[in-house]
């Protein structure tokens, strides 16, 4: 009998350590034309402020190469050609044109007050050559907001565009 319940609890034992055994997911490479990248973040959500909100002499610097119209209107010009849909940022419903301009027509929005974008990205690292792929899957714009006294709320998104579709 006790050998039995010896074996009986080895077995638990083995079946237990191997169910806990944790799997390393296969790291996904790309071949590029100077060299083969790991997928080091298959989706990664980063926010890039694109407007200063208090003058900020650092926030300044980071921009001071940043054409933010140049990013906004085209973005809005191929949402109205039809070469980018605009989609809801909250249920990824598809917006039509009309409501991309009822949003133009809100008297909270305007082009101007746009101040953050938000990438749905991928990242890619070649260990060789030290280099790094970002891939940017989708832009949502988001424009400030303030309270009734002129102070700022926050960031409303304006909506989503998917790229390399």
């Amino acid at each position: 009998m006790k050998q039995f319940v010896r074996f009986f609890l080895i077995l638990n034992i083995g079946i237990s350590l191997i169910g806990c055994k944790r799997e390393h997911p296969i790291q996904e490479t790309q071949v590029v034309a100077d060299g083969s990248y790991t997928v080091i973040a298959d989706t990664i959500i980063t926010d890039v402020v694109i407007k200063n909100p208090d003058a900020d002499e650092w926030t300044d610097f980071c921009l001071r190469n940043l054409d933010k119209n140049i990013l906004v209107d085209d973005l809005f010009k191929d949402v109205y050609s039809g070469e980018l849909i605009a989609h809801d940022f909250f249920n990824d419903k598809i917006l039509s044109i009309d409501e991309v301009k009822a949003i133009e027509n809100d008297p909270e929005f305007s082009r101007d007050k746009i101040a953050k974008v938000q990438f749905e990205e991928s990242w890619s690292y070649n260990e060789e050559n030290n280099t790094m792929i970002k891939k940017v899957h989708s832009i949502m714009l988001a424009f400030e907001i303030y309270h009734s006294d002129g102070e700022f709320k926050g960031y409303k998104p304006a909506f989503k565009v998917y790229l390399n579709k």
